[in-house]
């Protein structure tokens, strides 16, 4: 690291993202519900914009210079780890009911209309399947676990190695992820953090957990648009995957 980055902190790129992501939602949620098409391409958008720019600065030299980078067949592994931790994500709704969120708040794809179903599906995924992934792992995975462990001394969090195992790390990241959730989450949150932190510390990669977090997300929106018929509630009624995304 040369010695102006060192100057700085080095926080923005990993920190900016993330919270421009937060602030957007809360204020998305004060406007009227027909700007909700347009925040949806918004947000996710702009984030990555965000990120697209400390990356032209040269930041995340984890990404770049990464010897355990995604090649076939470390991917083919982080796409079955991430199928896998979708049914983590699921089952214990399924099997607890009294989990489940209340009705309301689920996404609704033909919120602009019939038309733009599809449209908007492809929306949200982009931004729940592709750039969500980034902006939480660069956050979580490459900041905060590294920070963690050095914030109360004088080491630079850019100096520790990427995906090292400490009990401060791993309960700190299991804190901020499911923060950074809802509470009917939580449930959920804290058994998908721990695995995926353990897959991490074999793969040793940023870019591989990206792989394995969007795996996840995009096989939630699938199993909403194709799933309705899959699963029967105790009433007979189909089970809902729409909540999830």
């Amino acid at each position: 690291m040369n010695s102006r980055e060192k100057e700085s902190h080095g926080w923005w790129p990993y920190v900016v993202p993330y919270v421009s992501f937060l602030l957007m939602s809360e204020l998305a949620a004060r406007l009227p519900d027909a700007a909700d098409p347009f925040v949806l391409l918004v947000k996710p958008a702009m984030t990555l914009g965000i990120i697209l720019w400390f990356w032209k600065q040269g930041a995340y030299p984890e990404l770049r210079n990464s010897k355990h980078e995604v090649r076939f067949a470390g991917g083919v592994q982080d796409i079955l780890v991430g199928l896998s931790l979708t049914a983590v994500w699921v089952i214990p709704f399924i099997v607890f009911p009294s989990i489940r969120p209340g009705p309301g708040g689920e996404f609704n794809p033909a919120m602009a209309g019939d038309e733009f179903v599809v449209t908007l599906l492809f929306v949200r995924l982009f931004g729940y399947a592709l750039v969500t992934p980034i902006f939480e792992e660069l956050f979580i995975r490459s900041f905060v676990m590294r920070i963690a462990d050095v914030w109360n001394t004088d080491d630079d969090f850019r100096d520790q190695p990427i995906a090292r195992y400490t009990r401060r790390s791993m309960i700190v990241t299991i804190v901020v992820f499911s923060l950074g959730h809802v509470p009917w989450e939580w449930w959920v949150c804290v058994p998908w953090i721990v695995l995926s932190n353990l897959w991490f510390y074999h793969r040793r990669s940023v870019a591989a957990l990206m792989l394995v977090h969007g795996v996840t997300n995009a096989a939630l929106l699938a199993l909403a648009v194709y799933g309705g018929d899959l699963i029967q509630n105790a009433d007979g009624s189909a089970f809902s995957f729409w909540f999830f995304v």
